[in-house]
């Protein structure tokens, strides 16, 4: 059944509302949307009435939108993720029942720092001056010191973040705020069921390219810590969190690392070993070669087997492509799928520590009823179970293969192997053939080369 109430359709029709509408269809009328535009120079809320009865009714604001482009253009990025807090913020000033604000924030805005505290770490260049420079600065100006702003974090989403935090901290004190941050958000644990992912984005991302055999090789660093937070967790973080902070007798701003490596660490490698076996136990009912992506610690390993599996098959496929008539296309997924690699590398060969005592004390502060509801309990995930789970719900949600197709999934990577391992052999057998005639055309030329040496005298020729 479709919601189609106060134009939330699409979001309420969403699969991780099914297992609500199906229990309790009718609680969904109970959301109700606003018009807003937090890019926008005017108010945030573009209908006065609307804002009115936000401002009368409205006592807990949970701001999470934001742009996560790695790429984002440095004016945009202050613009959404900077400015957009600022209107939000501002839009709090007016509230006359604010209990609390949650900010979602992200664990990488700090990627400069070791031992990353739970605490604001203020920016050189005052917030306020960087939206300003945003403003009058043209773009290329703006680009060329990017860099610099940036303290060496790996992109414009993990600056402007931090700049959010530094804004929230100097302009909201008399609130009480909640700043969140997240690790790399995976699939869900548990709600709304095991499995659960709507993106492509880090690890979901590897797990469709390597689990349908086009992923073959990445740069990792396999000891490191692969800081995964299950997105149930985080959701439940944020609705614990205001909480927490409403009834703290002291406002001011409050952040949480929502990190998974100090409580319960999972590194690269064990990631890749366990989800590789499970890409093959569940695999995808449409495979370009058999899944076998491997991890490369070195960069000049990883250069040569990106040549040998990816460009040079990408190669002659679009070559076959053409000769037939067809379009070639797999250079472009090859395209498609390094860009999303790369932007994942500076997590997969880095590691940072992050502290969690707010976190643990956030655990600690509920009550049995509530710490079973809004599970935020880290150290209960059996990492080998999670990514069974998540494995089946990439293959579900992402690649929309239902789990009846599963067995000719299965007989289709029996075939796939078998032909694999029969041109395996084509290629060993064809290799020493040749290897095995030249050895046999050197030999008789270094024969016919001794019996003329014999017979060679000085002065004979």
């Amino acid at each position: 059944m479709s919601i189609h109430k106060n134009n939330l359709c699409p979001l309420l029709d969403s699969e991780i509302f099914a297992t609500i509408r199906s229990k309790n269809i009718s609680s969904l009328n109970k959301v109700k949307s606003v018009s807003g535009d937090i890019t926008s120079d005017l108010n945030l809320i573009r209908n006065p009435s609307e804002e009115r009865e936000v401002i009368e009714n409205v006592s807990i604001v949970i701001h999470s939108a934001a742009t996560i482009r790695f790429d984002e253009p440095l004016r945009r990025a202050i613009n959404i993720n900077v400015d957009g807090t600022n209107r939000v913020l501002q839009l709090c000033h007016k509230l006359k029942n604010l209990k609390a604000l949650v900010h979602v924030s992200t664990a990488y805005c700090n990627v400069v720092k070791q031992g990353i505290q739970e605490k604001v770490y203020l920016e050189p260049v005052a917030v306020q001056k960087v939206i300003e420079i945003s403003k009058w600065m043209n773009d290329d100006t703006l680009e060329m010191i990017a860099d610099q702003l940036y303290n060496g974090r790996p992109s414009s989403y993990h600056y402007t973040k931090a700049l959010a935090e530094n804004l929230l901290y100097q302009e909201g004190n008399n609130m009480s705020i909640a700043i969140v941050r997240p690790s790399i958000i995976t699939a869900s644990w548990k709600d709304p069921t095991p499995g659960w992912i709507d993106n492509y984005n880090g690890p979901s991302g590897f797990l469709v390219s390597s689990g349908k055999g086009v992923l073959r090789t990445m740069h990792v660093h396999g000891d490191k810590i692969c800081d995964m937070i299950p997105v149930d967790i985080v959701a439940n973080t944020l609705i614990t969190s205001a909480w927490f902070v409403a009834n703290k007798a002291e406002k001011g701003t409050t952040v949480i690392n929502c990190t998974s490596g100090s409580l319960n660490p999972i590194n690269w490698d064990t990631f890749q070993n366990i989800s590789h076996g499970l890409l093959i136990k569940h695999p995808s009912i449409q495979l370009f070669r058999y899944p076998g992506a491997s991890f490369h610690s070195n960069r000049i390993v990883h250069e040569f087997f990106l040549l040998l599996e990816h460009y040079i098959p990408a190669f002659v496929v679009d070559l076959l492509f053409k000769l037939t008539g067809h379009k070639p296309i797999l250079n472009q997924v090859y395209q498609k799928v390094h860009r999303a690699m790369n932007a994942l590398e500076y997590f997969t060969t880095n590691e940072w520590t992050f502290k969690n005592e707010n976190f643990k004390q956030l655990m600690q502060s509920l009550n049995q009823k509530d710490f079973e509801k809004f599970s935020i309990d880290v150290q209960s995930i059996n990492w080998c179970d999670y990514i069974e789970n998540y494995v089946l719900g990439v293959r579900k949600y992402l690649l929309k293969e239902e789990p009846r197709t599963l067995p000719k999934a299965r007989a289709n990577l029996k075939r796939l192997y078998l032909i694999t391992q029969m041109l395996k052999l084509g290629l060993l057998v064809t290799v020493t053939y040749q290897s095995l005639n030249k050895k046999s055309s050197l030999h008789r030329s270094l024969e016919i080369v001794r019996k003329l040496s014999l017979k060679w005298t000085p002065g004979s020729v």
